[in-house]
């Protein structure tokens, strides 16, 4: 699995989307025009702008598209916008389009069921749906309207169940090249029990946990890549187990990783290897 740090080129957007887009930090998915979304095998990294925070088991009412920043970790707490972008992705994503686009690829068959992580801000949505198979994200914008565009990626889990450490993160998003807020998801290894994003200034936000899956925001931190931002994880005791930099590529993990057999799958071949944790769901 590889990381792209290329900027993806932009698409026509609505009157200041431009300028969002532009913030993305690492982007795996060009979005093409509205409901002919592009979908491709992609990285371990979607970088597409959206913030999100904490809600669940509230009454939903947003008609106006207010700012509002939702975090839903599952399909029982979506808003009806999220519902909406949720419904379009799995169409977008189904196997029949992805093998018509792709035909030589593995599709990725996911439902509303496997629904995992889903943010929202003002007229943007991105989902993340996860199950044995992989993977598939979709950033929505404009959902359920006339003027709804997006597009998504998707990608086979390359070693199943198996994390380069504790931590996986599969979704990073941006709102400035360098940092600004960010929201973040992945996957977590049953060690897990509590993981922090240290803002390298002193400031900390914490991530959300459910069934082996995690979702975090930020909300006017002003994070800035050079402060050296990190996940970091802890164990039931509340002992730190893992530290790593938020902005840095998987195959730049300062250790490598290996499968049960002892080859490295994760990260780059060091004598300084650690074995790979399991999915914790």
């Amino acid at each position: 699995m590889n990381d792209i740090l290329d900027l993806p080129a932009e698409r026509d957007l609505p009157p200041g989307a431009a300028l969002a887009m532009r913030a993305r930090l690492l982007g795996v998915a060009s979005p093409p025009p509205a409901r002919t979304p592009r979908l491709r095998i992609a990285v371990a990294v979607a970088a597409l702008l959206t913030v999100a925070s904490g809600a669940a088991a509230v009454a939903w009412d947003r008609p106006d598209r207010s700012t509002a920043q939702v975090l839903a970790m599952g399909p029982g707490e979506l808003s009806p916008t999220l519902q909406k972008a949720a419904e379009r992705c799995l169409q977008w994503s189904s196997p029949q389009r992805q093998t018509r686009q792709s035909p030589g690829e593995q599709p990725v068959p996911v439902s509303l069921a496997d629904l995992a992580v889903a943010t929202e801000r003002g007229d943007r949505a991105l989902v993340l749906f996860m199950n044995d198979v992989g993977y598939t994200t979709c950033d929505v914008e404009w959902a359920g309207t006339p003027r709804e565009s997006g597009g998504g990626a998707t990608e086979p889990w390359p070693h199943g169940d198996l994390l380069p450490g504790p931590v996986q993160r599969l979704l990073l998003t941006s709102t400035e090249f360098d940092g600004g807020d960010v929201s973040v998801s992945g996957r977590v290894s049953s060690r897990v029990h509590r993981l922090v994003l240290d803002h390298g200034d002193g400031h900390t936000t914490t991530a959300r946990l459910s069934d082996g899956t995690f979702g975090l925001m930020t909300s006017d931190a002003r994070l800035k890549a050079g402060n050296d931002p990190e996940l970091v994880s802890y164990d039931s005791g509340g002992i730190e187990i893992d530290r790593r930099p938020l902005f840095q590529a998987e195959d730049q993990l300062e250790h490598c990783y290996t499968g049960p057999d002892g080859k490295p799958i994760y990260g780059k071949p060091t004598s300084d290897c650690r074995p790979a944790e399991t999915w914790g769901r």
